[in-house]
């Protein structure tokens, strides 16, 4: 759009000449002039595009930038994913390795399931004839004795769990560490060439073994022992443990029945006698052990097993025998120590080559 633009003439009106030359001149000027304008709006209107593109191309970028880091996080998440997948599949692949020899020597799952109230035995098909013959009679002295030692046993509960296997397996710890009691039927039978009442019967012992040792465990995870009746405790565990605890003089060996010899010349309290480090006999373990024996024995035979709750209560309660057999047996020590002494002079008579130490 042209400016409007007046210009003053001071010359002669008359002269031709230099009004042309005025005219001439002034109309120069202002089409340099318009031309001038026509240019700065060009220029502008051109930098007006470029600033318009300037800004599309930002826009365009602010949307690529945002679609890749969109994008970028996607896969970042699938290589995690990724990286997650495959750290799993290399610890299976470790631990089928590390399975692979116990798996390859693993014998077929092929197994019957017998089932009684507090038992349920896994076992081999050649080997169901010996659980027909011994679990009745196991479940049995299993509910009797968790009921003398008080513990509670729900029959509709979880199982004793009881694998019989025909050989040896490499498995035997794996099983152990669920919980499950396995038996080597091989090694129960190779003592008795094969003599299928004696195996049975072998088996029986080594079971009703380890179950009494777990129910005596449980009896004890309620009670602190005092650390003075740490033997009495051992050979309650050695007792309980036996399916036929009551000994004779025909089926102990040796040692036992010259502990017994020696029992009968000790006062219990020699089960407490701390000797001093300087003494020659310290610790007296020949004397603790044949009394703390002797005693289990006398009184599981003479109070029952149903004793024994009481008895873990007052050893973890009395330091002295005297609370102890009070409060268990309701006697005087002194008349316990007379029948105990009774006892073993009964079932072990012996000719002894010294006096019994006088009382």
């Amino acid at each position: 759009m042209a400016t409007n633009t007046f210009y003053f003439f001071d010359g002669d009106p008359e002269d031709e000449a230099a009004w042309q030359a005025f005219v001439a001149t002034h109309s120069e000027s202002v089409g340099m002039s318009e031309r001038a304008t026509s240019s700065s709006a060009t220029i502008k209107t051109f930098y007006e595009l470029f600033l318009i593109l300037v800004i599309m191309v930002a826009l365009v970028g602010t949307v690529l930038w945002q679609k890749d880091t969109t994008q970028i996080a996607a896969l970042e998440n699938q290589v995690q994913t990724l990286e997650e997948e495959l750290a799993h599949l290399a610890l299976a692949q470790e631990t089928a390795a590390a399975s692979a020899p116990l798996t390859s020597q693993r014998s077929p799952l092929v197994h019957n399931v017998v089932n009684t109230d507090y038992l349920r035995f896994v076992v081999e098909p050649t080997q169901i004839a010996i659980v027909n013959e011994i679990a009745a009679q196991l479940d049995t002295a299993y509910g009797q004795l968790s009921a003398d030692l008080a513990l509670p046993v729900d029959p509709l509960g979880e199982k004793v769990n009881v694998l019989l296997l025909g050989d040896s397996t490499d498995d035997t710890n794996f099983y152990a560490d669920l919980g499950v009691i396995v038996i080597n039927v091989a090694s129960c039978a190779e003592p008795f060439a094969c003599d299928p009442q004696s195996v049975s019967q072998e088996i029986y012992n080594n079971l009703y073994g380890q179950l009494a040792r777990r129910l005596l465990d449980k009896a004890l995870m309620t009670r602190q022992i005092r650390p003075e009746w740490g033997a009495v405790v051992t050979h309650l565990y050695a007792y309980v443990e036996q399916a036929h605890p009551v000994p004779s003089v025909e089926t102990l060996p040796a040692y036992k029945l010259e502990q017994r010899e020696y029992a009968q010349l000790l006062s219990v309290s020699a089960l407490l006698l701390h000797r001093g480090p300087g003494d020659w006999m310290y610790p007296d373990y020949a004397s603790i052990h044949a009394v703390a024996d002797t005693f289990v024995e006398y009184a599981m035979v003479t109070y029952g097993l149903a004793s024994i709750p009481p008895l873990l209560d007052a050893l973890s309660r009395y330091p002295e025998w005297d609370a102890v057999v009070t409060t268990v047996y309701g006697i005087p020590v002194e008349q316990l120590e007379q029948e105990w002494h009774a006892y073993l002079a009964q079932q072990y008579p012996a000719e002894l080559p010294y006096a019994p130490l006088a009382e």
